[in-house]
């Protein structure tokens, strides 16, 4: 192609980038005029959003606060346009708001990856299959949930109460509100538990678990907030994929859910993924490590997700998720109202430091005692016979430590810590695990029908033993309300008995007023010895974890039926001994039993998530893979062969009207010198049979970028060069020495400005475009089977051919654009 009579275009915007920036091959949105750009900034990887008129949109820093030397890999936009998924090194995977840059999720890998491993491409795959109509009408707007299911009965449930998500994150405008909406987003994420982080959900849906979604604080975008718990059919069942160099790819639903690792062909990376738009089936050409790419690619058959298991599965782990996680939230807000936190005085705190202060006094009055025995009963024998000791008097009469006040302080912090422990186990916990009892339940169910379910390998035993603990978990949050109801009244009781007494030892008191006690002196003494010092409540998160049995409550051993239980009624109607007054009834003590509720959720939420992440992975375990048959392993000619050349890929998709799949590959040297001979194949696939390979038909042509200089022939060196769309090869190239300026070109970009001033020969940067769609392809011969050659050898065999002239240069009308 002649390069001096050309058709210029315009650019349409020029960004001012630092020297060190990337431009991905997926930069730019496929349906929005935006492109993101990557520069390290201070040692850490930054991401900015650009509108293609040249105004930025946000800028945020990507990289993980525990990971250094963190780089991204890859990028690609989510189906909808409305997310970026990037992949990091070390692996790690993103999914950023086009909106504002924030960091949505953090997608984890049920297959665990070595230090070693390295990931090196992401796709995203939207999924166009059409779904199946129903003659019948939803009526009853049942959408996805099957009648009887557990989310047909949890939807019907009250929603529970919302909790703060403290693992969201807060950008720079909610962390500090002075700021403007453009700040540079320094985003923080605290913490989450392990098991939670490692969970494998969809993007949350809290009306799905039977929770009230929060309002978030300082959400920018309305209508985001609005849909948060809509589904975007656009989104639906698109499917993420990741690769790495040890021959696996990692498949996740919606972006999110993963469904495990399937092994392509060990070592090697998978350079070029397409997916069949009507049926769950992945094409992948394999680079090998020691050689070349595949030119047959490996069919990857995904079956189960031609079936409703893996989206039912993927709902359930990610309501299993989100109940849990709500439990564990309540109970650490409840763990700070009882015990305090570093910024909150916890219920315990005023009681203990009023009865140490008490102990001080004793010890100043001579008390050989060093511990509170000698407070705690001088406290009850002034409880019980009104008499007190020195100390005791000296402590209540004195105002500093007994004023109405400081009472009133220590009343509501106690009383509402116990109110709050009493509501939230009642109304909170309970609930919540009542509802993860019926998740469970569902898939006890699954795992007992492997026809079905196989692939996900359930356990009946694990789920099981998760149910029996999430059982517990719904008698101890009882247990707790109950014990909280008891402690507060007897707290309640215990303030008016101090008011009582400090009401005695008033010297200003009233004598002719009653000061008549109103307190219950068995709730007192209750409270000196169990609540005041050392609380039973302490149990519910101190101590080991629940290990009840049914029996150890005082529930029967056997299960009766209703039959059985009748019959028993009437043989003691029969027998007056059995109903005689008095009957001696056993009680048991539960009081030495373990109970601690705080504990006992995260055993049960590690549990939960190593069922749901083992059954995840069921997609990939069901996934069939035909590698091509090849008799001559791609590899297995020159190792070098396969970095001889720089290589770009564009899948055209199916023609209308046939089977046949088009895809064209463009070659070029990669050394400056080496020419700026472009070498572009046209590949048409005929459908796979059976496991016969599919059939290829091999077209080519080349592309010599040259031009007429002064008084010689000019040659170009191609920089760079990729695929734009359907019709258009875009090719950056720079003309070879000064000697072969080409007249035509006038402006030069900055670089080669600078270049110039220096003396250096060095012609100016150009971005051309090519129309590769109409050029003149000819059949090229091949002496071996196509299926048995790599890409590499395919290519090095067509410029051969053209050598010895078999493959004659092709010409295509161009656009030229200085840099």
């Amino acid at each position: 192609m002649n390069l001096n009579d050309y058709k210029p275009f315009v650019s349409l915007a020029k960004l001012p980038l630092p020297l060190s920036s990337r431009l991905l091959p997926a930069a730019c949105c496929p349906d929005k005029d935006l492109v993101v750009t990557i520069s390290p900034q201070n040692g850490k990887d930054h991401i900015t959003l650009w509108k293609m008129q040249g105004s930025k949109k946000w800028e945020v820093d990507v990289r993980s606060d525990s990971v250094r030397n963190e780089t991204i890999v890859d990028l690609a936009w989510c189906p909808n346009g409305q997310a970026i998924a990037l992949v990091h090194h070390p692996p790690r995977i993103t999914i950023h708001s086009v909106h504002d840059g924030r960091e949505e999720h953090s997608p984890p890998f049920v297959h665990e990856l070595s230090e070693s491993a390295r990931l090196t491409g992401v796709w995203w795959f939207k999924d166009d299959m059409q779904a199946e109509t129903d003659s019948i009408p939803d009526i009853f707007q049942r959408h996805s949930d099957i009648s009887g299911s557990a989310h047909s009965i949890i939807k019907h449930l009250p929603l529970l109460d919302p909790v703060t998500d403290n693992s969201r994150v807060l950008t720079a405008t909610q962390l500090f509100s002075f700021q403007s909406a453009s700040s540079s987003s320094m985003s923080k994420q605290s913490d989450l538990p392990e098991a939670i982080a490692a969970w494998p959900t969809l993007p949350p849906d809290f009306l799905a678990a039977s929770i009230q979604p929060a309002d978030v604080a300082g959400e920018q975008d309305a209508s985001h907030l609005k849909d948060l718990n809509k589904s975007d059919d656009s989104k639906m069942n698109s499917i993420l994929v990741v690769s790495d160099d040890t021959g696996h790819i990692h498949c996740f639903l919606d972006g999110s859910y993963p469904l495990g690792a399937i092994l392509i062909g060990a070592n090697s990376t998978t350079v070029s993924l397409r997916k069949d738009p009507q049926n769950p089936i992945l094409s992948a050409h394999q680079q090998s490590h020691m050689g070349g790419t595949t030119l047959c690619p490996t069919r990857v058959e995904l079956p189960l997700l031609n079936m409703r298991i893996p989206r039912e599965l993927a709902r359930t782990s990610t309501t299993a998720r989100e109940l849990l996680w709500y439990a564990m939230r309540v109970l650490d807000e409840m763990y700070v109202a009882w015990f305090g936190s570093g910024t909150q005085i916890g219920a315990r705190e005023p009681g203990i430091r009023w009865l140490k202060s008490l102990d001080d006094l004793q010890a100043q009055m001579g008390a050989s005692v060093t511990d509170n025995t000698l407070s705690l009963l001088d406290l009850t024998l002034l409880l019980l016979v009104g008499r007190s000791s020195e100390a005791v008097s000296d402590y209540i009469g004195s105002g500093e430590q007994m004023s109405e006040r400081g009472l009133q302080k220590w009343e509501s912090t106690v009383a509402e810590a116990l109110v709050k422990l009493r509501d939230f186990s009642e109304l909170r916990v309970a609930p919540a695990c009542q509802r993860l009892h019926l998740v469970l339940e569902e898939i006890l169910g699954w795992s007992q029908l492997p026809q079905m379910y196989g692939a996900c390998e359930l356990k009946k035993d694990d789920i099981t033993q998760a149910m029996k603990m999430t059982s517990r978990a719904i008698f101890s949050a009882s247990w707790l309300s109950a014990a909280a109801r008891r402690e507060l009244s007897r707290f309640k009781e215990f303030m008016r008995w101090l008011r009582f007494e400090i009401g005695n030892a008033s010297p200003v008191a009233d004598s002719q007023s009653s000061n008549q006690p109103r307190h219950d002196i068995l709730e007192v003494n209750d409270y000196l010895t169990t609540g005041l010092v050392k609380s039973e409540i302490d149990a519910w998160f101190c101590g080991g974890v629940p290990d009840f049995l049914p029996q150890d409550l005082g529930i029967p051993h056997d299960n009766q039926n209703l039959a059985a239980a009748i019959e028993r009624a009437r043989s003691a109607l029969r027998d007056p001994s059995q109903t005689a007054w008095a009957h001696p009834v056993g009680h048991k003590n539960i009081g030495q039993l373990d109970r601690n509720l705080h504990a006992l959720i995260k055993d049960l939420s590690s549990q939960c998530q190593e069922i749901f992440s083992h059954a995840a992975s069921g997609t990939a375990r069901a996934a069939r893979c035909k590698p091509p048959d090849m008799s001559h392993p791609a590899g297995s000619s020159d190792p070098e062969t396969h970095v001889s050349y720089r290589i770009r890929e564009w899948n055209a998709g199916y023609n209308q009207g046939s089977k046949l799949r088009a895809q064209y590959l463009a070659a070029c040297k990669p050394l400056v010198g080496e020419g700026a001979d472009l070498c572009v194949l046209r590949l048409v696939y005929e459908p796979m049979i059976a496991n016969v390979n599919a059939k290829i038909a091999v077209g080519a042509a080349m592309l010599q970028c040259s031009g007429d200089g002064v008084g010689n022939n000019v040659r170009y060196n191609v920089l760079d060069f990729d695929f734009f769309d359907n019709d258009n090869l875009v090719v950056v190239f720079r003309v070879d020495g000064a000697a072969g300026a080409c007249p035509t070109v006038t402006a030069l970009v900055p670089r080669d400005k600078a270049n110039r001033d220096l003396g250096i020969t060095q012609g100016p940067t150009t971005v051309a475009t090519v129309g590769f769609s109409d050029l003149d392809y000819q059949d090229l011969r091949l002496s071996t089977s196509v299926n048995e050659l790599s890409r590499e050898q395919l290519i090095e065999h067509a410029v051969k051919v053209w050598k010895v002239g078999q493959v004659l240069y092709t010409k295509s009308e161009d656009n030229l654009s200085d840099c």
